[in-house]
């Protein structure tokens, strides 16, 4: 009696030393919520021979489900973006479906181009108070580097 006595303790032990291990430890959720400002790079023939940038300061707002990017007009503007607003989600990154976007007026810009706009799921990096977005389609690398000025 004593031998099964020892066997079932030897097994419970086992049980309470590894029984834990395939418990699934989540990051914390990642909290966009506030306004941010940075760049925006529109990279076209990204790591090839042709390879262009075409970057401008932004200014990035999220709210619980919705973004708004804007020209920062207190920065010198070299080439227009469109002012783009749309939806985000967390879904394998970050999600951002453009629901609309016109030339940024308050910029001075008349005409922007609307594929060089952010859309689609975007890696992201959050070290600090930072933010940075890529998304790499074909030869073609979106990237935007923020950085949250409030929330």
């Amino acid at each position: 009696m004593r031998k099964y006595l020892v066997i079932f303790g030897c097994l419970v032990a086992l049980v309470i030393a590894f029984g834990c291990q395939s418990d699934i430890v989540l990051p914390p959720d990642v909290n966009l919520v506030g306004t941010y400002t940075g760049t925006y790079c529109y990279i076209t023939d990204y790591s090839g021979p042709d390879e262009k940038s075409i970057c401008e300061h932004v200014i990035f707002i999220f709210d619980e489900t919705a973004y708004h990017m804007n020209l920062d007009t207190t920065q010198d503007v070299e080439n227009c973006f469109c002012a783009v607003d749309g939806q985000w989600a967390l879904t394998e990154g970050v999600r951002l479906k453009e629901s609309s976007s016109v030339p940024d007026k308050d910029a001075g810009c008349n005409a922007c181009t609307e594929e060089m706009n952010p859309r689609g799921v975007f890696v992201h990096e959050t070290p600090a108070d930072s933010l940075i977005l890529k998304l790499q389609e074909g030869t073609t690398l979106y990237v935007l580097r923020l950085k949250k000025i409030s929330d």
